[in-house]
């Protein structure tokens, strides 16, 4: 809002301009550079700070990549040389007074000239060092708006019928949120100057508290206010500024309440007056458009009504929807927020938070969630996080709808680039309503803000900076996390929380009942006149980036070297420029952005739901920057509505629950009476199964265009997490891409080999996108299976085009094997040499092979000698010296077996023998079995398997073991290494099935073990073994269903512990002539014209008879 001084005010000193320049640099960008060029004050010769200050900027992200920084320049309007001058520090003012002097600085001029002022009615709840502190500082300046609001409003006392105001009363529970507006504000700098005066001896009293309560004292001095606010001239703007605002909107909010007075009582208390406004409570919103948020009024009567400095049409669309839906059998029936949308602004009706009677009302309060999941799902809605929701007994009640219609931009938005989910665009997920962990890192579990969950005492995965020994002269500021508070928007039931989890086919059955009633009136809901229509002129607000975020970004802007200097501040704020390299079409919102928060204001942005343009609380419009209207896209989704995509939506819906499960308890993994088994027509009956398992996996692929998108589980960084995939082996694109493209093959069914293309082209261009998102080199994890599976695709479709994209990758992983410290086949340098050999065979070029040698290098390098024999320090498994195949000795040695073969180099021999002597240390015959020896293993093992330290599983233990022995047989074959197979086969024989059918750490990778071991070694009794256990895997499967290798058997669509690895490892057991063992990294066994389909996924003409 714009300042302006009274005509009857007089300002000191208002023929000195040079009073004025203490207060120019905190002038903003724009406004320096329209002083300076309007001024023609461009400078020839520039000190060495400015030149320093310049290269500070300009070495900022992105601006060295591309021409971020030319573009950067462009955005303000000025050439580097301009900024150059821009950057000396101002030494006169940019204004000449009385007339061009900017309001604020003539209110601060003004104020503390004054020899007194009217003290503050601050309300008890201001006290105490977290709020009142710094406040002497600027009490002037609130004593100044608060005499002035309390003038303004004397006439409205009694402006309206029925309503009764007393300014007073009014004023100071308006005041309440006033001092949370400005602690941040003020914070930092009061506590440099806090320490500042105790270091120079300014502070008296014998303790911490008595100097900290004299410093207090002093503020309250108006020179040594000034003197303060001089040195930080952009804390002192910014603080006039909140403070105007406060009175602004304060006084703004009581002329709507007097105008809408009669609406109100009408459409609130069935027409009759509520008495005197005893109370109006802001704070409840972040700022926007000028510091405007949300207000609570409460009248004598004990009515409250909420105030939105916004349009409330989408809540009131929202509530003649579910009427509508209603009134055509919504069971049970929906009830919205009663809400008064009045354009600019709106009242909503307030809601109380209620308990549940009976446990029959938590199951309809659940199948309503589930209704809201299912319909949020249709009106493309999102941000419904737990704080935009209150549990009202039976009923869930939404009360913040501004985010649905969401428009489509021409890019992905970049509040998904800083998700930590990236969800597929039609997902359930991205209402905000199914639990979801945001945030986390490798060490920290990330937090659930959902509405159906965010439990409270959840610590934020950041540090934020927080006041220690508050009311002390050792006040100062610490970097921690922050406990997260409970919220009202989950049931209660005889004074306890009723978690989603015990009543989660109640959600699934409500959201069931929701989506079939939308499918059912589509054909109304769509028509012109039907219910959509109450939205098309809706503006509605559009995310782009987390408010988070943002709410950091200004939070750290009020550092105290960002006050001292407005263009210090908007260097901070140009950091918003980092996310233009992913997403470029954004570039033009950061100006918006800047602007916004420069003011104190969260950015916020608007779309119509019937209009492309896009609206800047700042007020600006960017004309077509939306490629669709949210309205358009709402109504795309409604004509998409299917019963396969309901299954689906209901497979993700049910997935976040599981994710939700796993997060908040230990749960085991699955187990099962394994019985080997004599089955009749074993390969066929192999087959169909792995078919099945592959028309299980078709209905769960997003598909739009001619790519496809999965969401699966990960236990990755920050705790489990429901969202897409990354691009690797192990649960990503690439393994599932494999495991299709082979199936595909095998059963000759176009539809898998479709989906295997669709899936591989999603993959290509995301890498082109972003191929800084492979953090990793393994088989598993990382470039070495994405370049595997391109190879036996490209090999199995005959297709040059693969080929040659994995050639491409290639140049792009030799600094990344060069400081590998993972070294491992799964995600390190051992996993990649292995790819790289099997590329190698189709794609060999010196940049190809100069990488092979850099991997061997790299784990000749890394071998540390033990006790007995050498071994690899694994960092991501705790930095402990490992055995086993995917992630210890067994699997390097293997790899440097190959490369041996390759070279001749006796090192590598040397070094592979040594691993394996070393894991010969480890074994333990009680066990006959290798230990698990990575971090928290031991808690992994005993919670999975009941036995401590040891796994039987191709991962880690006496499976992978034996399997990395016998695929080097061909390069040390002793009788050490014969009796560890013979060891490795008996215990995996007795020990290592009945517990899932995955690949990693289940029954088809321990059975690929057998299947390998019968072939190499020539053994038809073994072979008959493996037979009986494949036909036991399959019982199993008739009998229990598939069991997955997460905890829980929690479906997920991955290679190696979901479906499409139990569909290749059924189809390997049929067919393994065909299908190689991944386990191995075997290289493609068919040579290339062979396969059974063309690459366009049709059957070829020959008909093979599988048998």
């Amino acid at each position: 809002m714009e300042i302006t001084q009274r005509q009857d005010e007089a300002m000191p000193g208002a023929n000195t301009p040079s009073r004025f320049a203490r207060w120019a640099r905190a002038t903003t960008l724009t406004e320096r550079a329209e002083f300076t060029l309007k001024s023609n004050t461009t400078q020839q010769d520039t000190s060495a700070a400015a030149r320093k200050r310049l290269d500070a900027w300009r070495q900022q992200e992105p601006f060295g990549q591309a021409d971020w920084w030319q573009r950067r320049l462009q955005s303000s309007g000025l050439t580097e040389a301009e900024l150059l001058t821009l950057l000396e520090v101002p030494t006169e003012a940019p204004w000449t007074p009385p007339a061009e002097v900017p309001g604020w600085v003539q209110v601060l001029e003004h104020t503390y000239a004054e020899p007194s002022h009217a003290p503050v009615p601050w309300p008890e709840r201001t006290e105490g060092p977290d709020r009142s502190a710094f406040l002497p500082l600027v009490e002037p300046l609130v004593s100044r708006a608060v005499t002035q609001l309390t003038a303004a409003l004397k006439p409205m006392k009694h402006a309206a019928p029925g309503i009764d105001l007393e300014p007073s009363v009014v004023v100071s529970t308006m005041l309440d949120h006033l001092p949370q507006v400005l602690a941040p504000v003020l914070g930092r700098a009061m506590v440099v100057e806090l320490h500042a005066a105790q270091l120079e001896g300014l502070l008296e009293g014998d303790t911490p508290e008595a100097r900290f309560q004299d410093f207090t004292r002093r503020l309250r001095h108006p020179q040594v206010a000034l003197d303060i606010l001089e040195r930080y001239p952009v804390l002192a703007r910014c603080v006039v500024l909140r403070i105007a605002e406060w009175e602004s909107n304060c006084l703004g909010l009581m002329k709507r309440l007097t105008r809408d007075a009669p609406l109100l009582w009408q459409r609130f208390n069935a027409g009759q007056s509520p008495g005197a406004l005893v109370e109006a409570r802001g704070g409840f919103s972040d700022p926007h458009r000028g510091g405007q948020g949300v207000f609570i009024l409460r009248f004598e009567s004990g009515l409250r009504i909420v105030y939105k400095p916004r349009s409330l049409g989408a809540e009131a669309g929202l509530q003649q929807l579910l009427t509508w839906l209603n009134a055509r059998g919504a069971t049970p029936t929906m009830k919205g927020a009663e809400a008064l949308d009045r354009g600019e602004y709106g009242w909503m009706e307030y809601v109380d938070p209620a308990p549940c009677a009976s446990a029959e009302e938590v199951r309809r309060f659940y199948e309503r969630q589930g209704a809201y999941v299912a319909l949020m799902h249709a009106l493309d809605g999102t941000d419904l996080h737990f704080e935009n929701l209150i549990a009202a007994g039976e009923h869930p009640v939404l009360v913040d709808v501004e985010t649905l219609f969401h428009p489509l931009s021409g890019t992905r938005t970049l509040r998904d680039s800083e998700h930590a989910v990236e969800a597929p665009p039609v997902s359930v997920l991205r209402s905000g309503l199914l639990p979801q962990q945001f945030w986390g890192t490798r060490k920290k579990a990330g937090v659930d803000l959902s509405g159906l969950s965010a439990r409270a005492g959840q610590l934020t995965p950041q540090a934020y900076l927080m006041t220690t020994e508050r009311g002390t002269d050792r006040m100062r500021f610490e970097r921690r996390p922050v406990e997260l508070p409970g919220s009202n928007n989950l049931p209660r039931l005889e004074g306890e929380t009723a978690p989603v989890l015990d009543y989660r086919d109640a959600l699934a059955d409500g959201f069931t009942r929701m989506y079939g009633l939308l499918l059912e009136h589509r054909e109304a809901l769509l028509a012109e006149d039907g219910p959509l229509a109450a939205f098309a002129h809706v503006p509605m607000r559009v995310l782009f980036r987390n408010t988070a975020v943002y709410g950091a970004l200004l939070f750290e802007s009020y550092h105290p070297h960002a006050l001292t200097d407005g263009l210090e501040r908007q260097r901070f704020f140009d950091h918003l420029w980092r996310v233009v390299v992913p997403a470029p079409d954004f570039a033009a919102l950061v100006p918006l952005e800047t602007e916004q928060l420069e003011r104190g204001d969260l950015p916020y942005f608007t779309a119509r739901a019937d209009s492309k343009d896009l609206e800047a609380g700042s007020g600006q419009r960017l004309p077509d920057f939306f490629q669709e209207t949210g309205m358009a896209r709402v109504r795309r989704r409604l004509e998409g509505l299917s019963p396969e995509d309901q299954t689906r939506q209901r497979w993700v819906l049910e997935r976040s629950l599981d994710v939700l499960l796993l997060s908040s308890q230990t749960v085991a993994r699955p187990t099962y009476p394994f019985r080997e088994h004599t089955q009749p027509g074993l390969r066929d009956a192999l087959l169909a199964e792995a078919r099945r398992a592959g028309e299980r996996l078709l209905p769960l692929a997003f598909e739009r265009r001619d790519e496809a998108h999965w969401l699966g589980l990960d236990a990755g960084d920050g705790g489990w997490r429901l969202g897409s995939p990354g691009p690797d082996v192990f649960q990503g694109r690439a393994g599932i891409a494999l495991a299709l493209g082979y199936l595909g093959d095998v059963t000759q069914d176009a539809r898998f080999t479709r989906l295997a293309r669709a899936t591989l082209r999603t993959q290509a261009r995301l890498l082109a996108e972003e191929p800084a998102s492979v953090v990793g080199l393994g088989i598993l994890n990382g470039w070495g299976g994405i370049l595997y599976a391109l190879t036996h695709l490209g090999v199995l479709w005959k297709d040059d085009a693969l080929l040659d994209e994995a050639a491409g990758y290639v140049r792009r992983l030799r600094p990344l094997v060069e400081k590998d410290t993972v070294l491992d086949v799964g995600a390190g340098a051992a996993g990649c040499l292995l790819a790289l050999l099997v590329l190698g065979e189709h794609r060999p070029s010196d940049t190809l092979w100069a990488t092979v040698d850099a991997c061997g290098r790299r784990l000749l390098e890394t071998s540390t000698p033990q006790a007995r024999g050498a071994a690899w320090l694994c960092e991501a498994a705790g930095n402990r010296y490992l055995a086993g195949m995917a992630h210890g000795a067994a699997g390097i040695s293997l790899a440097l077996l190959r490369l041996f073969a390759r070279t001749g180099d006796t090192r590598l021999r040397d070094a592979a023998v040594a691993g394996m002597e070393y894991e010969r240390g480890l074994y333990t015959p009680e066990e006959r079995n290798w230990p698990d020896l990575r971090a928290g293993a031991k808690e992994l093992a005993a919670a999975a398997e009941g036995t401590e330290h040891f796994l039987w599983a191709w991962c880690t233990g006496a499976p992978g073991i034996g399997l990395a022995r016998l695929s080097g047989l061909p390069f040390v074959d002793d009788a050490a290494v014969r009796e560890e197979i013979a060891i490795a086969l008996d215990s995996t024989l007795a020990r290592g099935f009945g517990r899932n059918h995955g690949l990693c750490h289940g029954d088809l990778g321990n059975a690929d073990f057998l299947l390998e071991a019968a072939a190499t070694l020539g053994d038809s009794k073994l072979q008959e073994r493996t037979n009986a256990v494949a036909g036991g895997i399959l019982r199993g499967i008739s009998e229990h269903g598939y069991l997955f290798g997460l905890q829980g058997s929690t479906e997920t669509p991955g290679m190696m512990v979901g479906l499409a690895g139990i569909a290749y490892g059924l189809a390997r057991l049929a067919m393994p002539e065909r299908l190689p063992s991944l386990l191995t990294v075997a290289p493609p066994r068919i040579v290339r014209g062979e396969g059974l389909g063309t690459p366009d996924g049709r059957p070829s003409s020959r008909n093979q008879e599988l048998s």
